[in-house]
């Protein structure tokens, strides 16, 4: 027995010396976990070097392609910025407007050209080690590579990468520990997921700095994880990170702004949902007034023209029904796009959203501020949170002044629906933005002749001022509208938008006799309506509006009144060839100026009877009459300058002094171009064709022709004239060379 005793220590003592000689203090249990972690982590780097060494292993979760149309230079703009230095950059723009198809797009491309050139070479892409974001690839590709240049080449439009990792807050809050697990497992790194967030992030990292990766996260606008903000922003060399996102929010990013397709996109993209659903919707295509309805009401926005297309597959709707729908913001797509970034606007933000659909075009800040009467700080925080969150897009001005807000078709109608709901505030905004304009018109010059520096500040806002004036006179707001029309008449006059003119200004005028404003009826009578109708339309209703106005004024006692009314009086008399009465009314404006000491008035009436004695036959003394005010004309009266260099080439190309004329006449057109005179270009157009063809230059001929004919048909008056010229054009057209 005690031999056994003796046997079973001595073999104990020499178990125990093995145990410390070869396993120090662990246990057994510890030895194989040890063991597991060596056998897992030579897997993960045998894994890597099959990642690193493998031509085909570029490991990405990118989802499948859906339809993709056009959006070519955007797709080059995203390239280039993979290929540049920049890390981070965002494809912005409004819901729907196909920020995750484009993404998707340009990433799946990058994804062949990165599987090619891991077949075509032992590809191992940028290292922290050996390159910087951006460098080519070029230098590792055989030199027959199709990849080493052009279209696709990694050297042209496309970056390679070793992995894409696709993420997306789509559908549910997307945290810094989701991106970092989503990034583990598409590396093949599935044993981080375990790790504390901070040895995690550390971990993940580290990987996107041994490898050029690219990381995508959609929809970032949703995010709120501070964490992930952070990530992002010191994404490792050479990883690179693509964003979409409906906001602006990632201020050092380089930016892709996308808005809706091309019309010609668009209607590749009809086509494509119509094949699909098997729609024929080739007449909508062919339509062109129709097609251009639908691509205004879905402002070329993807989403919206494959929603309104389903609607009419699926609810059988019609083509105006969807229009309504679109316009009238009915619909689940107006929820997707704008319920959220609703909910996260400030006050001031929602005040100054309610009412830009009052702008027929885009607006000023001037101009929102009087409309919503949000002002300074609230103002600029709000229009920065709506340019921000792509419910207003802001023009590139960097003069604050000359900066213009716009509303996407969509926008407007979302907005729209909401300003419906509160009509009154609608009313008092309109108002006031009339007022506003009807200031800035008048500081402008507007209503002032002589002043045309700045009237195009007015042109600016065009088509807001004739959506406002329509409203005005609609809407029981005729005393601002009449103001209004006062403001820039002057302005349409000289500008040649005579028909609008016309339009505005005879409403005016009867609301101003409604009103019992006869003032302001005269005003109306002989600077506007009456001028126009003279010089364009019912030439007897022109002079009896004239008469009018100048019992007004000598009812009023206004001197400057009566004496413009004589003016206006006497060329409607010498139009309708009633030279006497034309003289006299001319004669009595003369004295009447020269008791005033009106230089300006003076030297009008002097053109007038200048024009009066051609009219006559006498042609020397007209040249006579209208050779002695162009002194003062280039002096001080610059605006006037070009229609009197006009009668003055009419009246040599009568006296057959062609060379003068011509010398005359386009001085006078040059000068017309300048100051945008557009009546008064087509004037002196319809002149020098005149001349041109008493020179035998039929081409010269024609086109003038031609370019005073588009602005008398555009301005829908001076039917004469218009006859006048097509004959004219057709004569020419003989004596044109085939």
């Amino acid at each position: 027995m005690m031999e056994l005793l003796a046997l079973a220590a001595a073999l104990a003592g020499i178990l125990s010396f093995v145990y410390l000689l070869f396993l120090g203090q662990r246990s057994l249990i510890e030895l194989w976990r040890e063991r597991q972690a060596n056998k897992r982590n030579a897997s993960n780097a045998q894994a890597d070097a099959v990642i690193l060494a493998s031509p085909s292993a570029v490991l990405h979760n990118l989802p499948h392609r859906s339809d993709f149309v056009g959006r070519e230079k955007e797709k080059r703009q995203v390239h280039e910025a993979l290929r540049s230095r920049s890390y981070l950059i965002t494809i912005d723009g409004i819901g729907g407007i196909g920020k995750t198809c484009l993404a998707l797009e340009v990433v799946r491309e990058c994804l062949v050209v990165s599987q090619a050139a891991s077949n075509s070479t032992a590809f191992n892409p940028p290292s922290k080690m050996d390159s910087s974001r951006g460098s080519s690839l070029e230098e590792k590709l055989p030199p027959n590579s199709p990849l080493a240049g052009g279209h696709g080449g990694v050297n042209g439009a496309f970056q390679p990468f070793a992995a894409f990792i696709w993420t997306s807050a789509k559908d549910h809050e997307l945290t810094l520990n989701d991106v970092l697990d989503t990034i583990a497992f598409t590396l093949d790194y599935s044993h981080l997921a375990q790790l504390p967030l901070d040895e995690k992030r550390h971990q993940v990292a580290k990987r996107l700095q041994e490898k050029s990766c690219l990381l995508v996260v959609d929809n970032f606008e949703t995010i709120t994880d501070q964490g992930l903000y952070d990530f992002l922003q010191a994404l490792p060399e050479p990883s690179k990170c693509l964003v979409t996102s409906r906001t602006q929010s990632l201020k050092q990013a380089r930016a892709i702004s996308i808005r809706g397709l091309a019309k010609e996109e668009a209607q590749q993209l009809i086509q494509n949902e119509a094949s699909r659903l098997g729609l024929n919707l080739t007449p909508l295509i062919a339509d062109e007034r129709n097609f251009a309805r639908f691509y205004e009401a879905t402002g070329g926005a993807p989403l919206a023209i494959r929603w309104a297309i389903g609607q009419i597959k699926q609810r059988g709707q019609t083509l105006e029904g969807v229009l309504n729908s679109l316009h009238g913001a009915q619909g689940d797509i107006f929820e997707f796009i704008f319920q959220r970034a609703w909910a996260l606007l400030t006050e001031p933000a929602r005040n100054v959203l309610l009412l830009m659909p009052i702008f027929a075009y885009s607006a000023s800040k001037a101009a929102i501020e009087a409309a919503s009467e949000v002002h300074k700080w609230d103002l600029d925080e709000g229009l920065g949170q709506l340019v921000e969150l792509w419910l207003l897009e802001a023009s590139d001005h960097l003069e604050e002044a000359k900066r213009r807000y716009s509303l996407h078709p969509l926008t407007r109608a979302f907005a729209q629906s909401k300003l419906a709901q509160l009509p009154e505030l609608e009313r008092s905004a309109r108002v006031r933005l009339a007022e506003f304009f009807t200031g800035l018109a008048k500081e402008a010059g507007g209503d002032q002749w002589g002043a045309w520096e700045r009237y195009d500040e007015i042109e600016e806002e065009e088509e807001n001022v004739f959506a406002l004036l329509e409203w005005c006179f609609e809407n029981g707001a005729a005393q601002a509208g009449i103001q209004l029309t006062k403001a820039v008449t002057i302005f349409l006059n000289i500008r040649g938008y005579v028909y609008e003119a016309k339009t505005f200004e005879h409403k005016a005028a009867e609301f101003a006799r409604q009103l019992n404003q006869p003032k302001d009826l005269a005003w109306l009578l002989v600077y506007g309506i009456g001028w126009i109708e003279i010089h364009g339309g019912d030439l007897e209703k022109g002079e009896n509006q004239i008469r009018e106005g100048l019992k007004i004024f000598e009812a009023l006692g206004d001197q400057q009144g009566i004496r413009d009314a004589l003016c206006n009086w006497g060329e409607a008399l010498r139009l309708q060839r009633n030279y006497e009465g034309a003289l006299s009314c001319l004669l009595r404006g003369m004295s009447m100026a020269r008791v005033a000491n009106d230089d300006l008035h003076i030297a009008y009436f002097k053109r007038r009877l200048a024009v009066l004695a051609a009219s006559q036959g006498n042609l020397l003394e007209a040249k006579e009459g209208l050779e002695s005010i162009l002194s003062i004309m280039r002096e001080r009266y610059l605006l006037s300058l070009p229609d009197v260099l006009a009668n003055l080439a009419h009246v040599n190309f009568r006296l057959k002094r062609y060379e003068a004329a011509l010398e005359i006449g386009k001085e006078g057109l040059e000068l017309a171009k300048k100051m945008k005179k557009r009546q008064t270009i087509a004037w002196v157009s319809h002149i020098l064709s005149r001349v041109e063809n008493a020179c035998g230059n039929y081409q010269s001929a024609f086109n003038y022709a031609k370019r005073a004919l588009e602005f008398f048909e555009s301005s829908k008056l001076f039917a004469k004239t218009v006859e006048e010229l097509k004959a004219h054009m057709q004569e020419l057209q003989k004596k044109l060379p085939n």
